[in-house]
């Protein structure tokens, strides 16, 4: 389970990392990201948690990997999963993840 939570802690990490914007190389490493993710077999990583992670975390990020990936990619069906951010936020708790929004005032969700 340890490893686990390493390998999840690992690759958001990686997306923390990469800047929110629409940049060929951020898309490509965010697809490359995904895809390591979506091989992942020792275990079923939280994918909708992560998603939606992206979504709030990186919303530039995400919506530009969106409308660059073709519609028969195996990544498609990860941009139509949706989910509660709340919930979201508990979930990744499991592995140490932090999801702190900052608002337009300066305060945080």
């Amino acid at each position: 389970m340890e490893y686990n939570k390493r390998m999840i802690q690992e690759l958001i990490q990686k997306i923390e990392d990469l800047p929110d914007d629409d940049e060929v190389t951020a898309v490509r490493d965010l697809i490359g990201i995904l895809n390591t993710m979506l091989r992942i077999k020792a275990f079923t990583p939280p994918t909708i948690e992560i998603m939606m992670y992206i979504k709030h975390m990186k919303p530039n990020l995400y919506h530009a990997t969106k409308k660059r990936i073709s519609a028969s990619s195996n990544l498609t069906i990860l941009f139509q999963l949706e989910a509660d951010f709340e919930l979201v936020r508990e979930r990744l708790k499991d592995y140490n993840v932090s999801c702190s929004l900052s608002l337009s005032n300066g305060s945080y969700l």
